[in-house]
């Protein structure tokens, strides 16, 4: 072996090591979204902590995981006691508790929120990057690459008509996840078609007009009847969709971007008219 092949292996055994040494093994979470990846990709002797919001059944889709570890409320006090070297929050976490935590030298990354697979793809490869999963992180973006590639392959030549419906007339159109899921399913979004950009609302009047083909909606407390719910019900909505009621999808797989995003493309995806 040369000189320059010896130096070369010596450098990469240097810098291996290093990055091995730094892979961090105690990492906390304090945030929901961060909460979903870390529980997905993290060695469970890894997570110290993640929020109490990710055992919320409704809105957290790993709550069940959740409930294995210990739940942080995002104090100081909290995140101090757990003394972790990686604490991950998300782009609105409060920004004098990590300008504090960053003060007394510990490692915070923030997370962007996701309104495309293509933005889950990149949170879920930094997530698997910053905790040493590489390997898993890529496995999970190939795995729901396939599911979503099954039904792109599947779609109709004609999209029919959709739109997400919620109390008081919220919906997602463009640059939303919802939007991206019902365009990988089949449908053609009408919050889009109408201009709606990101979560917003669309009136009733404007959304007969479109004459949808079916209707979703997303209920963050399944079970309750408020007025803005009632809306949902609406005899013309009803008559234009031939009776079918709004199909529920649960809103644990938009509040946050991960690759449960594929499980919710294959249930619009199976409400397509056949």
């Amino acid at each position: 072996m040369n000189r320059r092949s010896l130096t070369f292996l010596l450098l990469l055994w240097v810098v291996t090591g290093a990055s091995g040494a730094e892979q961090p093994q105690r990492v906390i979470s304090i945030n929901l979204c961060t909460d979903q990846l870390l529980l997905m990709l993290g060695r469970p002797d890894q997570i110290a902590s993640v929020s109490h919001l990710a055992l919320e059944p409704n809105s957290s889709y790993m709550a069940a995981q959740a409930a294995n570890y210990p739940v942080n409320h995002a104090k100081a006090e909290e995140i101090l006691a757990l003394k972790p070297d990686l604490v991950l929050a998300g782009a609105y976490t409060d920004r004098s508790l990590i300008a504090l935590l960053k003060k007394l030298g510990y490692r915070v990354e923030q997370f962007p929120l996701a309104s495309s697979v293509e933005d889950i793809r990149g949170n879920i490869h930094r997530m698997a990057g910053l905790i040493g999963r590489e390997a898993q992180g890529r496995q999970m973006i190939e795995a729901m690459d396939e599911r979503l590639e099954r039904i792109k392959r599947q779609r109709p030549e004609i999209r029919p008509k959709g739109a997400f419906y919620q109390p008081n007339g919220y919906t997602g159109g463009i640059n939303t996840l919802q939007h991206s899921a019902l365009e990988l399913a089949g449908w053609e979004n009408i919050a889009a078609l109408e201009g709606v950009i990101g979560y917003g609302a669309i009136d009733l009047e404007r959304l007969i007009l479109a004459r949808p083909v079916q209707l979703f909606t997303s209920s963050y407390a399944p079970g309750t009847h408020s007025r803005g719910q009632q809306l949902l019900q609406h005899p013309v909505l009803r008559q234009l969709t031939r009776g079918r009621a709004p199909i529920e999808v649960a809103y644990r797989y938009w509040i946050c971007g991960g690759p449960m995003i594929a499980e919710a493309v294959e249930i619009l995806h199976r409400s397509l008219p056949r």
